[in-house]
C-alpha cells in the first residue's frame, strides 16, 4: 500500500469519528440529512482512494456501506457502528504500516502533509459566532488533534533539531483550531509553517521509482546454483 493511501485512510477514519462525535452531541433530527451530509464530505476522498488503490478502496466502501446502513437511533448503537468501522479501516492501515514500518518517517511525512492540507480545506467552512457550523468545526479540530499525532510519530524518526521546531508548530496550530477560533487566514499560515516540514521529509519521486525500479531488477536476477 502506497504511502497516500495510507494518509487518505488515517483521514476518512478521522473525518469519520468527527462525524460521529457530531451525532452524539447534537442528536440530529433527521438521519438521512446526517448520511447524506457525511457521504458528500468523503466522496471526493473515497474517489482518491480508489484511484490508489482498489482493493483498499473496496474494503473501505464495503465498511462504509455496512456502517450508514446500520445507523441506530440510540448512542450506543451508534459506538458500537462506529468502532466496528473502525476497526475495518483499522486491519487495512495495520498490514500497510507492518509492510512498510511504523517507524518510518517519511511515512508518517505523507501522512501529516495531507491531513494538513486536509484540514486547510476544512477549516474556513468551520465559521466563527452565531454562523459557526459545528459539524465542521469537529470536523476541523479532529483533523487538528490527528495532524498532531502524525507529527508526534514523525519526529521519533527524524534528527533532534527537527522535532521542537515542528512540535512547537502543530502545538500553536491544534491551539489555534480548538480554542481560539482565529479567521481562516491566520490559520492557514499557522498551517504551511509545518507543513512545509512535512513536504521536506515526504520521499522524493525520483527516490520512490528509483525503489522501485531496483526492485524489479533484482527480482529478475538469476538465482545462483545452490551450493553442494
Amino acid at each position: 500500500m502506497q504511502a497516500e493511501t495510507f494518509a487518505r485512510l488515517l483521514i476518512l477514519e478521522t473525518l469519520i469519528d468527527a462525524e460521529v462525535g457530531f451525532w452524539l452531541e447534537h442528536h440530529p433530527i433527521s438521519p438521512d440529512r446526517f448520511r447524506e451530509g457525511l457521504v458528500a464530505r468523503v466522496s471526493d476522498l473515497l474517489d482518491e482512494i480508489d484511484r490508489l488503490d482498489e482493493v483498499a478502496s473496496g474494503r473501505v466502501y464495503d465498511a462504509l456501506v455496512d456502517f450508514l446502513s446500520e445507523l441506530p437511533d440510540q448512542d450506543a448503537g451508534m459506538v458500537e457502528a462506529a468502532l466496528r468501522f473502525k476497526r475495518s479501516v483499522d486491519r487495512l492501515t495495520d498490514r500497510a504500516l507492518e509492510a512498510r514500518g511504523g517507524d518510518d518517517a517519511s511515512t508518517w511525512a505523507v501522512v501529516l502533509d495531507e491531513l494538513l492540507e486536509e484540514l486547510a480545506a476544512e477549516y474556513p467552512a468551520c465559521g466563527h459566532g452565531p454562523a459557526a457550523d459545528p459539524r465542521a468545526c469537529l470536523r476541523a479540530r479532529a483533523l487538528a488533534r490527528a495532524a498532531r499525532d502524525a507529527g508526534e510519530r514523525m519526529v521519533a524518526a527524524r534528527r533532534t533539531d527537527a522535532r521542537t521546531m515542528l512540535r512547537d508548530d502543530l502545538d500553536r496550530l491544534y491551539l489555534a483550531v480548538e480554542h481560539r477560533a482565529l479567521p481562516p487566514a491566520e490559520v492557514e499560515a499557522l498551517i504551511r509553517a509545518p507543513q512545509r516540514l512535512a513536504r521536506r521529509a515526504r520521499p522524493s519521486t525520483l527516490r520512490t521509482v528509483g525503489a522501485y525500479v531496483m526492485g524489479q531488477l533484482m527480482s529478475r536476477r538469476p538465482r545462483r546454483p545452490r551450493l553442494p
